[in-house]
């Protein structure tokens, strides 16, 4: 094995937005009442990997194939320590 570091844009391929809480075992503290949907698209990095992965964007018309997004970091909760954990997401630019 090696290391290969990965491009943080790419072309998204594919999304759907997921709108109901995911089933165990999610780490996220949402419930079916406080969930937010949130975007996942399929993202194409370079020529190297397709990747699926969170979207900051939840919007289906506000996303098309094709369109340019680059890696973000993104809340995601808040564990019983109060520590904030982040996950990776894909912004569009």
């Amino acid at each position: 094995m090696t290391d290969l570091l990965l491009p943080r844009r790419g072309t998204l391929v594919a999304w759907t937005t997921q709108g109901f809480v995911p089933k165990l075992p999610y780490a996220g503290k949402q419930t079916a009442e406080t969930f937010v949907p949130f975007g996942v698209g399929l993202v194409q990095l370079g020529d190297v990997v397709r990747v699926e992965a969170r979207l900051t964007e939840n919007d289906p018309a506000k996303l098309r194939s094709g369109m340019e997004v680059e890696l973000a970091m993104v809340p995601f909760y808040v564990d019983d320590d109060g520590t904030e954990v982040v996950t990776f997401a894909f912004a569009p630019l």
